[in-house]
């Protein structure tokens, strides 16, 4: 099985060095692209605007920013990789981190393996996500509403994962350690 090779690569030294990467590059493109975010003064909350899956909400709150506003958006929005990239890197690791301390053949190990590539994998849809926002910034009062909808349905993947997968995972994970000792 192709999950196998992480239960030594990335060395557990370079796990740790990629983890700290990870959590200087959230910690920097957090702060610079909360910066912009401020600046460009979007009009909705974070949550609202990924999962909205409509073109005329999205239209709408396009349309009450002025072209220097949209112009940070887009700033903010091109900083989201460097964020995506810290955040997928810090699930990554974390999870391989925890699930190589479970026994080489245990449920727990396997699972964590598919959580480690899982957030590398909602990072790519945070990162296809971004695209179609590039896209809708591109004609901000007449994309295709089918933008939109793709928009939202690659946060809502992504943000499963980030949340709902890579959280309940890591504490059932915690549970079952601390269970075992």
């Amino acid at each position: 099985m192709v999950l196998e090779k992480l239960s030594d690569k990335p060395s557990p030294k370079n796990t740790k060095i990629l983890l700290i990467i990870g959590i200087l590059l959230l910690v920097v493109f957090s702060a610079i692209m909360q910066y912009y975010s401020g600046l460009a003064n979007y009009p909705v909350s974070f949550v609202e605007s990924q999962l909205s899956f409509s073109g005329a909400k999205i239209k709408a709150w396009f349309s009450t920013m002025s072209a220097e506003e949209m112009r940070y958006y887009s700033i903010a929005q091109a900083l989201d990789y460097g964020f995506m990239t810290g955040f997928g890197l810090i699930i990554f690791d974390l999870t391989l981190i925890l699930a190589r301390k479970f026994d080489e053949e245990s449920v727990w190990r396997k699972s964590g393996y598919i959580v480690a590539v899982l957030g590398i994998l909602a990072a790519c849809f945070d990162g296809i996500e971004n695209i179609f926002i590039f896209l809708m910034l591109s004609d901000p009062s007449g994309f295709p509403d089918i933008w939109a909808i793709a928009h939202s349905c690659f946060a809502l993947v992504k943000l499963i994962i980030y949340f709902l997968i890579f959280t309940i995972w890591t504490i059932s994970a915690v549970i079952a350690r601390l269970v075992k000792k």
